[in-house]
């Protein structure tokens, strides 16, 4: 067996085993594989490896592609204790002559550690400090898509994130290609590099680890409220001009979302230099009033909020009314003089469709022009009409985040697992406000979703402890501890259904019970964030819930069910816009893009039209006869009750005529069977009256329909009996089925 396959730390091919594998079981002809596999399962147990009987059968057949080292080494063990030292000798000679040893193609890793190839990952970002993880993956997907491999870019931004624990070799590969064009000439000189440079590698790396971007967002709302700008986005724009001149790329979209607070997280160097920008374009009282966390004049602040429009228009509408003259155009004129005055600028054209209640917002400093237009003292605008008022109260009595978090404060959330730290007691709980509190206790679902949210979010090694936990040693507190950090991802994945009619409180049920079933089917050893798999059953049982509960009567739960349930209302509106409403073709392509038939897409489309309802509802809205009452009785017709009364009277004649020619068996099966109005009697009941058996009463039955159909018959073709019945008369459905 080479050594070089025994040492190698990472997953490597399987070539070399199956060959060492099936010379051993040459040497060995009472052994069998299935004892070998037996035997290295019992030698990984030994070391505290748990091993599947069917993975070793599979990997000693060939099934497996690639085997972990630890598996290599217990079959070489299992020869050396077989047939010693020479028997290993013997295998690794064949094994060489073959093509098996050394560093040829079937003994080189197929996977390798992430360890191995983060640095090298880590060097590029640093020869290339504008660009980020997501721009190597990208180049990363380029370079192996020119190989054959085809990996998505968020696979691959993972794998530089370090979250995966073995990569593909061409990974390393393909970063080796980058490198070279950066100089880098062997790997030699690569890992060189590395060892030179690891300060300041670690030092860019630092740079890009994120922290909090609150600080941004406050620094950012500093420079508005001097410079009486409203905008964000020139804002932005003047950001994005100063980074460009410093050598960093960054997009408007996501500067935008630092400016307004919709970022969570920015990378530290990222967070420096938009720091340094806007520090240096903020007056001294304003960065001192920043460090000192003095808040900033109310009325400043209010100024830029969002408020509500409707508010406006009232006034505006009430001062038209109390000034004689005064127009809606002369009012905005005015109001864009005070809004000078204040320091801002805007347009009377801006301004005329919020005074006319065309908008639904606006900003606070029109509204404060407003309520000065008549020369009053400085009014503070009225809290309630400002968007977001209740959630800046919230996070008033929340401490600001440190610009500068601690070394050892890590980003991702902490182990559900680990003890938890204690807390003051200011800080046990948010303070909420009375609206959600009230909302929480009249709704039921409001307070599970409440309740729900103390429940933290775990990480990917959190996961895979518990779920190893629970599926070897089948512990249940470790399984609902799984299940109670994805109930808000429940939720989340079942307001995506809300538009089907149901109660999301009955999705989230379903959902929950997707997510239970997940639990018990996860297999923690492929290494997949719980999440990633559980969605596919959470799914799974609320499209089934939807799909049973859409109708009273069932449509059936099947995959072309649920595809065609999900998509026929999108695709008939397509090919409607295509070929216009009401086209003939229309059903027989969905038939055709769905792989069924018309008569199943027509039956869907009305199942999917619209929903059950009860006949006992009201045909209209503001009252009036329920649909029960417009449904037509058939049989309160008078020319249909009339016509039953003819044909009853005329079976009824014939039947007499033929009675007398009938014995009594045949007689009692006329009454039993075929004018009984009740439900008729079973055959085997008859026989056992007869005192025959049941395939006799058949035989009878049809005897005695065949004189009745010969009667019949008889009667329509002339006769006297002719005279008495309709002129020309076709065989009625009762008839038919009295001689059928």
């Amino acid at each position: 067996m080479p050594a070089a396959i025994a040492d190698t730390p990472e997953r490597i091919p399987g070539a070399a085993f199956r060959a060492a594998a099936a010379l051993h079981l040459q040497r060995s002809p009472s052994l069998s594989r299935e004892a070998l596999a037996r035997e290295l399962r019992e030698r990984l147990a030994g070391r505290g490896i748990r091993y599947h009987l069917r993975t070793l059968k599979r990997q000693l057949s060939g099934s497996v592609a690639t085997v972990p080292p630890e598996v290599e080494r217990a079959l070489r063990e299992v020869i050396a204790d077989a047939g010693g030292e020479d028997a290993v000798t013997a295998i690794e000679q064949a094994l060489a002559e073959a093509g098996l040893s050394g560093a040829s193609a079937a003994t080189t890793p197929t996977y390798i550690a992430c360890e191995r190839m983060l640095p090298l990952a880590q060097l590029w970002l640093y020869l290339h400090p504008e660009r980020s993880k997501r721009a190597l993956a990208f180049r990363l997907r380029e370079e192996l898509e020119q190989i054959g491999i085809r990996l998505n870019v968020d696979s691959l931004q993972s794998i530089l994130a370090g979250k995966q624990r073995l990569v593909r070799r061409e990974i390393q590969d393909a970063l080796f290609s980058l490198l070279c064009h950066d100089g880098v000439t062997s790997p030699a000189d690569a890992e060189a590099r590395i060892e030179s440079m690891s300060r300041e590698i670690r030092g860019a790396q630092e740079g890009r680890a994120f922290e909090n971007a609150r600080r941004i967002h406050e620094l950012a709302k500093a420079w508005k409220i001097e410079r009486k700008e409203p905008s964000s986005r020139r804002l932005a724009i003047l950001l994005k001009q100063r980074l460009a001149e410093r050598g960093i790329v960054i997009g408007l979209p996501h500067v935008q979302k630092l400016v307004d607070g919709r970022a969570r997280r920015v990378r530290r160097s990222m967070s420096s230099a938009i720091e340094s920008i806007l520090r240096a374009d903020t007056a001294t009282s304003a960065s001192q009033d920043l460090e000192t966390k003095a808040p900033p004049p109310a009325g400043a602040e209010l100024d830029l909020a969002w408020v509500k429009a409707a508010p406006i228009a009232e006034l505006a509408r009430k001062y038209v009314v109390t000034h004689p003259g005064m127009t809606m155009r002369k009012l905005a004129i005015q109001i864009s003089r005070e809004v000078e005055a204040l320091g801002y600028t805007t347009s009377p054209n801006t301004i005329q469709p919020i005074l006319g209640g065309h908008k639904k917002r606006t900003r606070g400093f029109i509204y404060r022009a407003l309520l000065h237009l008549d020369g009053a003292p400085a009014t503070r605008v009225p809290n309630e009409h400002v968007f977001g008022a209740a959630a800046r109260d919230e996070r008033a009595a929340e401490p600001p985040p440190s610009s500068d978090p601690p070394a050892d404060s890590e980003v991702r959330p902490r182990s559900g697992l680990a003890p938890k730290a204690p807390r003051p007691d200011s800080a046990l709980q948010r303070p909420r406000s009375e609206s959600s509190l009230s909302a929480s206790a009249q709704s039921p679902f409001g307070a599970y979703r409440a309740a729900i949210q103390r429940y933290q979010v775990l990480d990917r090694e959190a996961e895979l402890e518990l779920a190893w936990r629970y599926r070897r040693e089948g512990d249940h507190a470790a399984g609902n501890a799984l299940v109670e950090s994805h109930l808000q991802f429940v939720v989340k994945v079942a307001s995506q259904y809300r538009g089907y009619g149901m109660q999301l409180a009955d999705l989230v049920e379903e959902g929950n019970l997707g997510l239970l079933e997940a639990v018990r089917r996860f297999e923690p050893s492929r290494n997949l964030r719980f999440k990633t798999y559980a969605i596919y059953w959470i799914r799974a049982y609320i499209v089934d819930h939807l799909l049973r509960e859409w109708s009273i009567v069932g449509g059936g739960t099947g995959a072309l069910v649920s595809r065609t349930f999900f998509r026929l209302r999108r695709e008939r509106a397509k090919l409607e816009m295509q070929l216009g409403e009401g086209d003939a073709s229309i059903d027989a392509l969905l038939a055709t893009r769905f792989q069924t038939t018309e008569d199943s897409i027509r039956s869907m489309s009305q199942r999917v039209g619209a929903r059950d309802a009860s006949l006992d509802a009201q045909s209209h809205a503001d009252g009036g006869p329920t649909l029960l009452e417009t449904l037509r009785d058939p049989s309160s017709d008078p020319e249909h009750l009339t016509a039953s009364a003819e044909r009853d009277a005329f079976v009824r004649g014939v039947v007499g005529r033929v009675w007398k020619a009938l014995d009594p068996r045949e007689r009692l099966i006329v009454e039993e069977r075929l004018l009984s109005e009740d439900d008729e009697v079973s055959l085997a009941d008859l026989g056992r009256r007869l005192g025959v058996s049941r395939e006799r009463v058949r035989q009878l039955e049809a005897r005695t329909k065949s004189k009745l159909r010969s009667a019949f018959e008889a009667v329509v073709r002339g006769g006297d009996e002719a005279a008495e019945a309709p002129h020309r008369m076709e065989r009625e459905p009762e008839i038919a089925a009295l001689c059928a």
